[in-house]
């Protein structure tokens, strides 16, 4: 009998992680990270193991056939119970720095503005982040080589938010050891694995693995001013203002992928209404376009499951050489004609600077009707029909494609063929 041990080195590309599959008694509807037993992060086996048993689906001549079991198991739904001859023995935490919190929440299509219960934190491992995993098979057979080469180029989004980019990693080494186990060398390797350190080194990679071609990617330059705010209000000193800050990450600006990806289908649905194709308004009919290609879940009390979308809508970085503005305002009350006491209001705004937007695709077969509704958005925010970010309705929020981008404005005339029910 022969046993091979195999040890990825994950390393996150994006902020993210797994988090924890029930409710705790934390405060303002805070979604913390899984922990072990020492409160320490931890990345699921079922995880890996899933997201594992889906890349391997890309590749035939992993198959399973008549001779040979599926890699991973009997699928789910599957009558047959057939063991997994590749097994996740575990991962170890590797962490790159303190963890943070991002605050989001949804929009009321209707409103327009925040759905009410929907604001909420989820904690996130940061960028750098690695996570040693451990693999075993046991009497491998004839695919085990192109298995290990497969996994070289494995780019997984683990966790939770894939759609707006969370938890992309990369594998940045491989280490792999076979153990005969009907000789004395290889039995007495394999009974001095006692420790994690043990276990096969990973090395040789280099974290590039090729991202697939975007969808998406252009340069949006700041027209008047921008606002994505962190959720809360801070105050410097007893007397003085609350200011809403803009958002940061690692001393950056940034414009969250959650954002970016609510503005993106909120006007893809807009676009939808307008030619007459269908597009609910609550995200859980799962049969839309919108829902289609942004995911959807069930709605409140509804059965079934939802889906996650079919691209990812990456964070963006603000390059910008001026520091943020403050711009007060202040409510006005409506018997005085005077302001309001204790409604002064300060934000700060970045006014000048750019930043990419960039959607990669999750699925290899986006339909050109899905491609042609993206690229519509992209037109309308070049056309400035609709802003980013808060305060949007007092003249933030606008952007323009930068002509440096190499955009051009897409041929819009089929799409409303395109998006009816019947050509959907």
């Amino acid at each position: 009998m022969k046993s091979s041990l195999i040890t990825l080195r994950l390393r996150m590309v994006t902020a993210g992680g797994v988090t924890a599959p029930e409710a705790l008694d934390v405060p303002e509807e805070t979604l913390p990270l899984r922990t072990d037993n020492k409160g320490r992060p931890q990345l699921p086996g079922s995880t890996v193991a899933g997201s594992l048993r889906a890349h391997c689906d890309t590749r035939d001549d992993l198959a399973a056939d008549e001779h040979q079991n599926d890699l991973f198991g009997s699928r789910p739904g599957s009558d047959a119970r057939t063991p997994s001859p590749v097994q996740v023995l575990g991962t170890v935490c590797r962490p790159a720095g303190e963890t943070e919190f991002r605050r989001r929440t949804a929009i009321d299509r209707e409103r327009g503005a925040p759905a009410t219960h929907t604001l909420h934190a989820t904690e996130l491992l940061p960028e750098g982040t690695e996570f040693d995993v451990v693999l075993r098979w046991d009497d491998p057979d004839h695919r085990y080589e192109k298995f290990v080469e497969l996994l070289r180029g494995w780019r997984p989004h683990l966790g939770r938010g894939s759609g707006v980019g969370a938890g992309l990693c990369t594998v940045v080494g491989v280490g792999e050891a076979t153990y005969d186990l009907a000789t004395v060398d290889g039995l007495y390797a394999w009974v001095h694995l006692t420790w994690p350190d043990d276990y096969p080194t990973p090395v040789g990679g280099d974290g590039n693995s090729s991202a697939p071609e975007p969808v998406v990617d252009v340069e949006l330059d700041i027209v008047d001013g921008l606002h994505i705010g962190t959720g809360e209000a801070e105050q410097e000193s007893e007397d003085g203002p609350k200011i809403s800050r803009v958002l940061r990450s690692g001393g950056k600006f940034i414009v969250p992928g959650s954002t970016l990806k609510g503005v993106l289908r909120s006007r893809a649905e807009y676009i939808c209404r307008v030619v007459g194709a269908v597009a609910c308004t609550d995200q859980s009919c799962g049969g839309c376009v919108p829902c289609r290609l942004f995911g959807f879940s069930p709605a409140t009390g509804a059965e079934g499951t939802g889906r996650r979308g079919r691209i990812a809508v990456h964070d963006a970085t603000i390059e910008t050489t001026a520091g943020p503005e403050h711009r007060q305002h202040v409510a006005i009350d409506r018997f005085t004609g005077g302001a309001t006491d204790g409604l002064l209001y300060t934000d700060e705004v970045i006014t000048g600077g750019c930043f990419r937007l960039r959607v990669e695709p999750l699925a290899a077969d986006l339909t050109e009707t899905e491609r042609l509704l993206l690229r519509a958005v992209v037109a309308d925010l070049d056309d400035g029909l609709v802003g980013i970010g808060g305060r949007s309705t007092a003249g933030l929020g606008t952007v323009r494609v930068a002509t440096r981008s190499g955009w051009t404005r897409p041929d819009l005339s089929p799409l409303a063929d395109l998006l009816t029910p019947e050509a959907a």
